[in-house]
């Protein structure tokens, strides 16, 4: 007998946020939108429909970078008017390199300290 395999939010999330980050001193800071995945598609949506608690998928652009940092899995933490904050639950330890340096790298320019990784704040 063969076991059924079930999918869960965490496998695939229904909402992916897609954003290019804005800031990256003091807090994580992007601009971008939210996009509800269903088996037909993804489709552009507001941040309303998202609840605290949600699990989505973030793809997170860096300026003058073309691939792009696959946050696999994070936490919706609050919604408010356009504004998202997300909790990084998974990410790979690539990507998770590549945006510390990125971070180091603005931080040096404007003599302050990075950002922390694990919260990202999205305008869409």
């Amino acid at each position: 007998m063969m076991a059924l395999e079930t999918q869960t939010c965490w496998d695939s999330p229904e909402f992916t946020i897609d954003c290019v980050l804005a800031n990256g001193s003091g807090q994580l800071e992007a601009d971008g939108c939210v996009l509800e995945c269903l088996e037909d598609g993804c489709t552009l949506t507001t941040p309303d429909h998202l609840r605290a608690g949600d699990i989505v998928k973030v793809q997170l652009w860096l300026e003058g970078e073309e691939a792009l940092i696959d946050i696999r899995l994070a936490q919706v933490r609050r919604v408010h008017k356009h504004w998202i904050g997300v909790d990084v639950i998974q990410l790979s330890s690539e990507d998770r390199m590549r945006l510390k340096r990125f971070l180091d790298a603005a931080a040096a320019m404007h003599l302050e300290e990075p950002a922390r990784i694990d919260h990202l704040l999205i305008r869409a």
